[in-house]
């Protein structure tokens, strides 16, 4: 009976954090996210200092993060991929280059000013690097 009620607290002390940060979004942050992706389910929304980050789900799509800024502008959206749905550039480039690697992550990052870009997250010996390509191959960011 005891650890019923704790299970029943900490599931209402969730849904209470998970329902404030929506709630500390503004109304047209909400709205043009919705414009963007009406279809959108299990949505959480996280403030990142002077951005809102979206997390939630689509029909075919998992995985997908979404960025506004502090006035509703869209910035970007990443979603989750599987490898085969990168770029021929970017797979050459990988298996080029990073053949060593593990892939722990692809995202197909979509921004505000029409770029589509790639972000690989690779594994190493215990280290993860996160590398941005363009469409050709080009990569644009390296980090550990």
């Amino acid at each position: 009976m005891i650890e019923l009620r704790v299970k029943s607290i900490w599931k209402w002390l969730l849904i209470c954090l998970v329902s404030c940060t929506a709630d500390s979004v503004p109304d047209s942050v909400k709205r043009k996210f919705l414009e963007i992706e009406p279809s959108a389910y299990s949505i959480r929304w996280v403030n990142d200092g002077d951005i809102y980050k979206v997390y939630y789900k689509l029909k075919d799509k998992d995985k997908v993060t979404s960025y506004f800024d502090f006035d509703g502008n869209w910035m970007e959206t990443e979603t989750e991929i599987a490898v085969s749905e990168l770029s021929e550039a970017v797979l050459q480039v990988l298996q080029v280059k990073f053949s060593e690697y593990e892939i722990v992550d692809i995202e197909i990052v979509n921004t505000s000013d029409g770029q589509v870009l790639y972000e690989v997250d690779l594994s190493k010996e215990s280290k993860t690097y996160d590398i941005l390509f363009d469409t050709t191959g080009r990569i644009l960011r390296k980090k550990i």
